[in-house]
């Protein structure tokens, strides 16, 4: 078989394969772990490939062809539905593993191995417009909190003096959120090419962290930054770079641990009824409610939780949190400092309740 005409055979292999993954109306199966890990290395490293055959001395006609092989070998087994963009989640187990509190952090309880399986696709990795570049390295998604890597350039060296002491400022930056529902929470953290050495001059390392339980039914979730911005030294907003980029990532639906105890707290003399616990590896939140009147305490239950593991080991649950309470509820979120392995988790404990994470 002569090059073009396989060539020609490869091309429409492909567009059929693609034709059809996008026919299909059930969802495709979730990716093994094995598929996941082949995938990685394939998209990470293509020359992986051919890898064997080059170890073994001898030369492969077109190494190219072979790669494409594989990738429709991934088509025609559903994964092309799980995009060939994906997070792998490395860089963000880096990030959890280097952190310098992480050995007081749930000790073995923690498992940072999982997020290389929580990959979410990312639908936008380059955007270059306007004198700025930005690059979506990693996203992962637990089924509560989405964090996405974001690097940013500044290909304007001139600017980037003008940018030490604000970093990067946006006159706008939302979260743009398919499911015009309830807003999730979101927020991000920026560090400078001066404060880490992983970047080079003019380069910013972006973190964004987004949560909520609605979350979970998956869907596209996009970020829009417009105007770059700083403040001179009279405190007035000058505008650097007019402008907008938009990036996004598709989280896919993922099963989150979810129980309605109804169990009873109380606390200072009020009784709390526990609604709903929702539980993942990076989050917890919980829902609580009274039915007597009067004006709530200052009571928070992120301050009397517990996790109780198989091992009779008891963790006590830390990490940033957020509330929103009335007179009447009280829901909290805690996003936990380190990823918890669900697995070793026996009970929640809150005011002294034990609530089952499992059936007996």
């Amino acid at each position: 078989m002569d090059g073009p005409v396989f060539d020609a055979m490869l091309k429409t292999a492909l567009e059929e394969a693609l034709r059809q993954d996008m026919e299909e109306t059930p969802a495709p199966p979730p990716l093994s772990r094995r598929q996941r890990k082949r995938m990685r290395r394939l998209l990470s490293n293509p020359e992986s490939a051919w890898a064997p055959e080059m170890e073994t001395g001898r030369r492969l006609r077109n190494p190219a062809r072979w790669l494409a092989a594989a990738v429709i070998a991934a088509l025609l087994t559903g994964a092309a539905a799980a995009s060939l963009v994906l997070g792998g989640g490395e860089r963000f187990r880096q990030m959890f593993e280097e952190d310098v509190w992480a050995a007081d952090y749930y000790g073995n309880a923690a498992d940072t191995e999982q997020l290389l399986g929580m990959g979410a696709g990312m639908d936008t990795t380059l955007v270059e417009s306007g004198g700025l570049r930005f690059e979506m390295l990693d996203a992962i998604f637990d089924g509560q909190i989405a964090m996405l890597d974001l690097r940013m350039t500044v290909l304007d060296k001139a600017l980037t003096e003008q940018l030490r002491e604000n970093g990067p400022l946006f006159r706008d930056m939302e979260l743009l959120w398919e499911d015009s529902g309830d807003m999730t929470s979101w927020g991000y953290s920026a560090r400078s090419w001066e404060m880490s050495e992983d970047l080079e001059e003019g380069e910013y390392s972006l973190i964004f962290s987004i949560g909520g339980e609605d979350l979970s039914a998956g869907g596209q979730c996009g970020i829009h930054f417009g105007d770059l911005v700083y403040y001179n030294e009279q405190g007035r907003e000058e505008v650097l770079l007019p402008g907008e980029w938009d990036l996004s990532v598709t989280l896919r639906p993922t099963e989150l641990l979810r129980l309605e105890p109804g169990a009873v707290c109380r606390v200072n003399g009020v009784d709390w009824i526990l609604d709903n616990v929702v539980l993942s590896p990076l989050a917890l939140g919980l829902d609580f409610h009274r039915e007597e009147d009067g004006r709530h305490s200052d009571w928070s239950p992120a301050r009397d939780l517990s996790i109780r593991l198989k091992s009779g080991e008891t963790l006590d649950v830390r990490g940033s949190r957020s509330e929103a309470r009335n007179d009447s509820r009280v829901d909290v979120r805690i996003e936990f400092p380190m990823p918890l392995d669900l697995e070793q988790a026996e009970s929640l404990q809150v005011c002294g309740v034990d609530i089952p994470l499992h059936e007996s």
